[in-house]
């Protein structure tokens, strides 16, 4: 199943770099478009021991672009990417800190709210920064670095 989930997109790595053949190609806009659909994939057990597992994932069919000549585009794309699996890491620690409890009361929708909240607040961040200039794409570049370091 999670090979199914994951089938159409690219997990987050240290290595690897989005690049514009990793998009859909949509010529008939009219305007200048990008979208990068990034996500988090999540599998998780909440019996003893407790297991998760969780990716940050960036999807090739539904991330479009019409021009591929605005090389800080494909920056944007990478950052959004980028600041996810900050928060990807992020919720990590906090399961991390779940599994040394003792006695933790962990159900499905206690790990469901935590990966709704991190998602969100990942949107809200990357709200925070449009629109994208270059200065707010140097500033999320920076967050990003001293996070993932």
């Amino acid at each position: 199943m999670e090979k199914e989930t994951l089938e159409d997109k690219i997990i987050w790595s240290d290595n690897k770099k989005l690049r514009w053949t990793d998009y859909k190609y949509d010529s008939t806009q009219t305007s200048f478009t990008i979208y990068t659909k990034v996500g988090l994939s999540v599998r998780y057990n909440v019996e003893r021991p407790i297991l998760f597992r969780s990716h940050t994932t960036f999807s090739t069919t539904e991330s479009t672009v019409s021009d591929t000549t605005h090389l800080d585009d494909l920056r944007i794309g990478q950052a959004k990417f980028d600041l996810l699996e900050t928060y990807r890491r992020k919720m990590e620690e906090e399961v991390d800190s779940i599994r040394n409890f003792e006695n933790p009361n962990i159900t499905k929708e206690v790990f469901d709210n935590m990966v709704a909240r991190f998602y969100n607040e990942f949107e809200d961040e990357w709200d925070s920064f449009r629109p994208i200039t270059l200065e707010s794409l140097k500033e999320v570049e920076a967050a990003i670095k001293r996070r993932l370091n």
